[in-house]
């Protein structure tokens, strides 16, 4: 079940504020990736045709569809099934595991960039996002 977000979603409230600290800050999608293709060799070759630059755009723009999800939108919610049958078995084939990666991944990255990052923002973080998770994994 989808948690709703309602007036004061205290979570969603500092996530976002958390994510636009990151995005001011030069370098958070840089760390993203390289922290993202160290944590298993079946990474790196999935982007090996990948213009990266252009995939960090990509990557924000689906990082915000994610987090979007908490509020609920319908807009965010058609992006991110799209965005699930993109990468499912039929498309480039993302094993529901390295979702968990990408997450962690991501935190250790927010943890690098963001000033205020804590270990109780950090599982703010993974509560937010992972509706988002469940719904990719769950298209594969």
């Amino acid at each position: 079940m989808q948690p709703s977000m309602r007036p004061g979603d205290d979570d969603y409230e500092k996530v976002v504020a958390s994510y636009y600290r990151c995005d001011d800050s030069a370098g958070f999608f840089d760390t993203f990736y390289d922290l993202f293709f160290a944590k298993s060799p079946e990474i790196p070759p999935k982007f090996a045709s990948t213009d990266l630059e252009k995939q960090k755009q990509v990557v924000m723009a689906s990082l915000l569809w994610l987090l979007w999800l908490r509020k609920p939108d319908p807009r965010a919610r058609a992006e991110v099934e799209k965005l699930a049958e993109s990468h499912s078995r039929a498309g480039h084939d993302v094993r529901p595991e390295l979702y968990d990666l990408w997450l962690d991944a991501l935190c250790e990255s927010v943890a690098k960039h963001d000033s205020q990052c804590t270990p109780e923002l950090q599982g703010r973080w993974r509560r937010v996002l992972q509706v988002g998770i469940d719904l990719m994994k769950s298209k594969y």
